[in-house]
């Protein structure tokens, strides 16, 4: 360890983490109070992060206001934006910032230690010394202003938070879950919505803004945290150079105000749209508080309850549900901050029968503590869980990231931060408690006897969008009708100045406070795993050189191009009905116990790959498992893939339910997915299959199943025909990777039948309108334009420089910034499709106007000579990813199903690497001719379709 005291630090304790292999060494900034952790452990991938106490006083948003704008300038970096200018040229594995609902956390990694010390100089800039506190201009952007129409003399509302949170408005999900906080949480922080209600975050004027953040944002009250390998002789200088200039106050302390209540049940509304029918689309919300914090053992055992409950549709709550066709759908998780709160959510069900829902609640808990929960299912849920836990798999999020968010939130809560990653003692504590019986009486204490309860039955209304428009529409003419001729110039004059801060030019001097990297330091290229191909009696198999710390992962991909487009449709029910079948051996619930009690997973899902111009959907069938359960993978997938009996028309349906409810759901919060499908699904074979497997067209033909009887009953005779069809050995690739004992895949081949059948290609044809818009209950709107090209696949290196230039340059400068949408980017793909996007936008017509304008801007850049250096990098960046070894494996199968080799990486990174400004201009040539023949998907909301400016050729209504 280094000398602490010289950089301005003092040791508190050290602790050796053998479960972590690391060592985790707490420290005190001397002069400024700062906590800091550093978990010193073998990770090339560095971790930065500072948090800060942000208890919410109001729903005004304000902290997540003030998340935002603290990354809008500061005074070392004095540049407008210098959040994008990092993500235009940062080699970072993690760049982002995130308001909790008590805390704010700014958390940054790098496997690049001159990247790293970057990305920490410019954050600790960012949170101690912003721009903010002196330009107003950035709480107007960032937070909300008033936009004033000359030619209508009307005013409205914009702001980037602003429309971000009218977007998570519009989602049931987010009005439901703010409703229980509030019912829960009564006169407390979390009874507040720290991320801003869109009808108080207007009621934040700058002074409470600026107010709050010399409150709450000083070192005394700030943890920072410190993850993987790196030179503390250079991270800890570097902090020490921005705290240096902060003396010790009185630390902000997250105060435990906790009273138990059993709070009045709350009903709210929430919109559908104006074509679809109210009966049958309730929802219920019941929340029950439980652990603490620092609790760990009891957080474990509520997720074992939540998981035992309704982990799945044979689950006995959730069964019990969908069995008397009370509702179409039921789900349990918890939610952790100081308090862990158990929530149970039912959905979509007659209002008429609350009465009877809630006594089947009631009934079926109190069954189990009666009757007793079977110890050997407990035990297979927390085998599941475990696994999990051990793995450590949080998909594209990096582990040191995942470590570092964790421990500050317990931190701050006046616990040990270390705690909550150590899993040994929580897991061998709820198998103890698994054996004395713990969970039959627990299960009433959690749920029906616990003192501190509440629920939110959430009612649709297919007039709240109009009605809330209408309000709002009338506050602001009252407000503008209030104004007198000064006050209205005053506006005007905002919103010039904001529009010539957001427009001028930056300087060279600010520009060049910006810590950069040059070429030299990238790696030599992205790293690939080897794969061993062969072949064993008519199968392919693909043995993947990962390190994988003794799991074994394997995926079987069931060649399906054979399938029309309906049946492509019934290939993505198929993939859901598998698990949740019984099977010629067992029920469901049995087969389910033992998948959790003997393999970390077994999934059934489809996937769709382009190789040389032709387009391959697949049945998947993958599994995870530790290699000492390598027999047992075996045998249960075997029993899925061979023996799964889809024969119970009720079950079916329900699930075919939950598919629907799933997709419509993803309609309204992931509008730019959906848009983007439709997009690529009008130009190009591989966007219509994927299009049928999981876009508009299968929502649209699962809707129709789901209302027709007699669909359902033919389609359970055509499921496990599908099924036969597609599984034999003919079809199938087989991706393994992990030590596998020998004759492991030989064995797996065996059982799979044969079948000598040509496979008939038949080709799914576009399926998408040129022009269309999607019409949902939404505030906010999601615009996409693009198309296709072979020249885009040709100069892929060129395209991706690009993608960096235009989504952290212009567009953010232009969607982002100036029209006010919470996202936006341009990208383009490997079979030679690009598109344009924004995400959550008050004004999609403008925003489809500045991507047309985006070839003037790279004609522009190319005509000036600007060096380019920094979007090179960035790009580079953003291709060379950090992977967990199971998304290694899911990477390198996609690259191998889509044709795209070594030589091909390596063309793209030559690409890449040799891009010069001049180029921009073929750039701009091969986007002006996609968007000349551009096709154009919009979902958005009434409002939204009435500003466009021109009519779609094509309307749809959710």
């Amino acid at each position: 360890m280094v000398s602490l005291e010289k950089y301005g630090f003092s040791l508190i304790r050290s602790r050796e983490l053998k479960e972590l292999d690391a060592v985790l060494y707490e420290m005190e900034h001397i002069k400024s109070g700062a906590g800091l952790i550093y978990l010193d452990r073998e990770d090339e991938n560095k971790t930065f992060c500072i948090g800060f106490p942000t208890p919410p006083f109001d729903d005004s948003g304000v902290f997540h206001i003030i998340e935002h704008s603290v990354l809008c300038g500061s005074e070392k970096f004095p540049l407008r934006d210098p959040f994008a200018e990092l993500l235009k040229g940062s080699l970072n594995t993690f760049l982002n910032a995130i308001t909790y609902e008590d805390r704010t956390v700014y958390p940054v990694s790098s496997r690049c230690e001159k990247d790293f010390l970057n990305l920490v100089d410019v954050y600790m800039d960012a949170v101690l010394e912003p721009k903010l506190l002196t330009n107003p201009a950035i709480f107007r952007q960032e937070g909300w202003h008033y936009e004033y129409d000359e030619e209508e003399e009307s005013l409205s509302y914009s702001g980037v938070v602003y429309n971000e949170m009218k977007g998570a408005y519009s989602s049931p999900d987010e009005l439901g879950g703010v409703a229980l906080n509030r019912a829960l949480w009564k006169d407390e922080i979390y009874c507040r919505d720290s991320g801003g209600n869109p009808e108080f975050i207007p009621t934040l004027d700058y002074k409470t803004f600026r107010e709050t953040y010399e409150k709450y944002y000083h070192p005394s009250s700030a943890k920072i945290i410190l993850d993987g390998k790196m030179d503390l002789d250079k991270v800890l200088p570097l902090i020490d150079s921005h705290l240096l200039a902060f003396d010790r106050r009185e630390k902000t302390i997250l105060q435990d105000s906790y009273t138990a209540r059993i709070a009045d049940p709350i009903t709210i509304s929430y919109e559908i749209s104006e074509n679809e029918d109210e009966s049958g689309r309730a929802r219920l919300l019941y929340g029950f508080v439980c652990s603490t914090f620092d609790d760990h053992k009891s957080q474990l055992a509520v997720s074992l309850l939540c998981d035992l409950l309704c982990g799945s549709n044979v689950s006995p709550l959730k069964a019990a549900l969908l069995e008397r066709k009370l509702a179409k759908d039921a789900a349990m998780y918890s939610i952790k901050s100081r308090r862990q709160t158990l929530i149970l959510e039912i959905r979509d069900f007659d209002k008429e029968r609350l009465a009877e829902i809630e006594q089947t609640v009631k009934e079926v808990i109190t069954r189990l503590a009666t009757d007793g929960i079977d110890k050997e299912k407990l035990t297979a849920t927390l085998n599941s869980i475990e696994f999990r836990l051990r793995e450590r798999d949080f998909g594209s999020l990096p582990l040191g990231i995942a470590f570092a968010t964790s421990m500050i939130g317990d931190w701050l809560y006046g616990g040990a931060p270390e705690d909550g990653l150590l899993v040994n003692e929580a897991i061998l504590g709820v198998r103890e408690m698994i054996e004395d019986g713990y969970f039959d009486k627990a299960i009433l204490d959690l749920t029906l006897n616990n003192p501190h309860r509440g629920s939110v039955l959430m009612l649709p209304d297919k007039s709240l969008g109009e009605k809330n428009a209408k309000r709002e529409r009338e506050k602001l003419d009252e407000i503008l009708n209030g104004m007198n001729e000064a006050e209205i110039e005053s506006i005007k004059a905002d919103l010039r100045a904001l529009e010539a801060w957001q427009t001028e030019e930056e300087s060279d001097e600010a520009k060049a406070t910006l810590p950069s990297l040059s070429i030299a330091d990238i790696r030599s290229k992205p790293a690939r795993p080897k794969i061993k191909e062969r072949e064993i009696n008519g199968a392919k198999i693909l043995d993947f050189d990962i390190k994988t710390n003794g799991i074994i992962y394997i995926s079987l991909y069931f060649n399906a191009s054979d399938l029309c487009e309906d049946e492509l449709v019934k290939l993505s029910i198929l993939s859901s009905t598998l698990i949740n079948s019984p099977t010629e051996i067992r029920d469901a619930l049995s087969l389910q116990n033992d998948i959790k009690t003997n393999l970390g997973s077994l999934f059934a899902s489809f996937a769709a790959s382009e190789k040389k111009g032709v387009v391959t959907p697949y049945l998947k069938i993958g599994a995870s498992a530790l290699a000492t359960k390598s027999e047992d993978m075996l045998r249960l997938i075997n029993e899925v893939a061979l023996h799964s009996k889809i024969e119970n028309e009720r079950e079916l349906q329900s699930l075919v339910l939950q598919i629907k409810s799933g997709l419509e759901d993803s309609i309204i919060s992931s509008g730019e997915s959906i848009a983007l499908s439709r997009v690529e699904a009008s130009v190009s074979e591989i966007g219509a299959v994927n299009e049928y497997l999981a876009g508009y067209e299968a929502y649209r033909l699962i809707s129709e199943l789901s209302e027709d009887e007699k669909k359902i009953k033919k389609l359970l005779l055509e499921l496990p025909k599908l099924l036969s069809r597609l599984v034999c050995r003919e079809r199938m690739i087989v991706t393994i990777a992990g030590d596998a004992p020998e004759g492991f895949v030989d064995r797996l081949v065996e059982f799979i039948p044969s079948n000598s059948e040509k496979i008939e290609k038949k080709p799914t044809l576009p399926c998408a309108e040129g022009e269309e818009y999607i019409i949902v209950p939404s505030k906010v709107a999601y615009a996409v334009s693009g198309g296709r090209s072979d020249e885009i696949r040709e100069n892929l290196g060129l395209m991706r420089v690009v993608r960096s230039i235009l989504s952290y340059e212009y567009l953010w400068s232009t969607v982002r910034m100036r029209n006010g949408a919470y996202g936006t980017g341009f990208v383009p793909r490997r079979d030679g499709s690009l598109a344009f996007y924004s995400y959550r936008d008050p004004n999609p017509g403008a925003s489809l106007e500045f991507y047309k304008q985006s070839c003037d801007y790279l004609r522009s850049l190319a005509d000036s000579g600007e060096d380019i250096t920094k979007f090179i990098i960035g790009a580079i960046g953003e291709y060379d990813v950090l992977t967990t070894p199971r998304m290694a494996v899911m990477l390198a199968t996609r690259d191998y199903l889509g044709g795209w080799s070594e030589d091909d990486e390596a063309k793209v990174m030559r690409g890449m690497l040799s891009t010069k400004t001049k180029d921009l201009r073929l750039a701009a040539d091969i986007i002006q001719k996609v968007l000349e023949n551009q096709s154009v998907s919009i979902v958005g909301g009434k409002e939204q379709l009435a500003t466009l400016g021109f009519e779609p050729k094509k309307i749809i209504n959710i």
